[in-house]
C-alpha cells in the first residue's frame, strides 16, 4: 500500500435493483448464492438517514449472502429520495457500491478522511445500531464506496425472512 493509502479491502459487492425478490432468485438459481438475509429497512429500525448533509426519510429492502470472505448485497429502493433511486434513475440496475474496510482508523476518521480528499458523505444512516457512509466517489472513483461501524459484539441485523431457506 502507498503512504498515503488507507483502504485496506473490499468487504462487500452491491447491486441496485427493482425487484429484489427475483434478483435473489437468480443469484441462487444460476449461482448457487444464498442462503439470503432479507431485511425490510425502514423507521424505527432505519434512524439518521441523511443525503447530502440534509435529515431525508428514505427506506429500502435489501438482502445479504455471502461467498467465501465476500458480502454480496441486493438493495432495492422503497419509498423517498436516494442514492439507491438516483442510480437506477440514471443507469439502471447494476453494481452501485462497494463497502471497503480502513484498518487502523475508525469509522469518524475514515469519514473525516474521506472527506478531506474530496469524497464527503452523500448519503448516511444507522440500521439497527450500525452505522453506514457512502461518499461521493462516484465522479473520481466511477463507482461509489461505503463504509460501515459495527459496534463491538454488534450481532448482524436480525432478517425479516430467509431467501430460500434459513441456513443449517
Amino acid at each position: 500500500m502507498l503512504p498515503n493509502g488507507f483502504v485496506t479491502g473490499v468487504q462487500q459487492v452491491a447491486l441496485i435493483v427493482r425487484d429484489l425478490d427475483a434478483t435473489i432468485e437468480e443469484y441462487t438459481d444460476r449461482l448457487g448464492i444464498g442462503p439470503w438475509r432479507v431485511i425490510d429497512c425502514a423507521p424505527p429500525r432505519l434512524t439518521d438517514m441523511r443525503i447530502r448533509g440534509e435529515p431525508v426519510p428514505y427506506s429500502m429492502r435489501l438482502a445479504v449472502a455471502r461467498t467465501g470472505n465476500t458480502m454480496w448485497e441486493i438493495i432495492e429502493p422503497v419509498d423517498g429520495p436516494s442514492i439507491y433511486q438516483e442510480f437506477l434513475d440514471e443507469h439502471g440496475e447494476g453494481l452501485h457500491h462497494l463497502i471497503v474496510e480502513h484498518d487502523g482508523l475508525d469509522y469518524d476518521e475514515a469519514l473525516a478522511l474521506f472527506t478531506e480528499r474530496g469524497c464527503p458523505p452523500v448519503m448516511e444512516g444507522c440500521l439497527d445500531g450500525i452505522r453506514y457512509a457512502y461518499v461521493e466517489t462516484e465522479g473520481p472513483l466511477k463507482t461509489t464506496l461505503e463504509i460501515v461501524h459495527r459496534p463491538t459484539g454488534q450481532k448482524p441485523v436480525a432478517p425479516d425472512y430467509w431467501y430460500p431457506a434459513p441456513p443449517d
